[in-house]
């Protein structure tokens, strides 16, 4: 199946689902959680196949849960994902995954002891250009761009936390793909195993929905926490 055994085909195809679930319904997760499994089936899952797939699900989040987007932070955020892309497709080839990989993993964890000791990150303006370009730069090179954001967002409400997330990744994903497509990153391989994936992603945005309604505040933020710390430890670990 797309020269990937049935076995880890499916692991792929169940990890994506989950993430994608998870993405949906607080903003995060398909990059973080999905990638290093992708990573190990398959290097060229990473990061094209995972950025195009991250596509239809935040258009579709974003557009639905739109009366939520927070519209300036998302102009905030793209400024500074512009420079974060940029840099990010430009270092894709000149820099070992491994080093890449580490240095994500390291500033999300650096970040996750910060707001667990008391940092209280809020959605200012220049925090939102900082997060827009730690994300812009982590999801090019890696796929996984999420953690900055979600810090940033961590103490808002659920509804425009997903949203809002979600309309700065339609735009930024777009970037990245159009980044890693000049950047020769993009081939016939990287469409396959996009469409591998996708039906995962759907399904994953139909559960999401029936699940929204019983998420509180409560349990976002030590979930954001939590999935952002397994996703950089297990970065770490495939990275060595």
């Amino acid at each position: 199946m797309f020269g990937l055994s049935a076995g880890v085909a499916i692991a792929c195809i169940l990890t994506v689902y989950l993430g994608a679930t998870v993405q949906a319904s607080i903003g995060i997760g398909l990059g973080m959680i999905a990638s290093p499994v992708l990573a190990f089936a398959d290097p060229d899952f990473i990061p094209a196949a995972i950025m195009l797939a991250v596509l239809p699900l935040t258009f579709t989040v974003a557009w639905v849960d739109r009366e939520h987007v927070e519209k300036r932070d998302v102009g905030f955020a793209l400024i500074g994902r512009v420079p974060g892309t940029i840099v990010g497709a430009l270092v894709v080839a000149a820099l070992s995954d491994q080093v890449l990989a580490v240095m994500v993993a390291l500033s999300v964890l650096v970040a996750v002891v910060a707001s667990i000791a008391g940092r209280i990150f809020r959605p200012t303006d220049r925090a939102l250009m900082v997060a827009g370009l730690a994300s812009g730069f982590a999801g090019t090179t890696t796929g996984v761009g999420g953690p900055p954001m979600a810090l940033t967002y961590q103490n808002s409400d659920p509804a425009t936390m997903r949203a809002t997330i979600s309309a700065f990744f339609a735009i930024g994903a777009l970037m990245s793909v159009a980044a890693l497509t000049l950047a020769g990153q993009i081939g016939t391989r990287q469409i396959q195993l996009t469409l591998l994936i996708l039906p995962a992603v759907g399904l994953g945005i139909v559960t999401a929905r029936l699940l929204k309604d019983y998420l509180r505040p409560a349990v976002v933020r030590p979930a954001v926490l939590v999935i952002c710390t397994v996703a950089a430890i297990a970065l770490l670990v495939e990275s060595f």
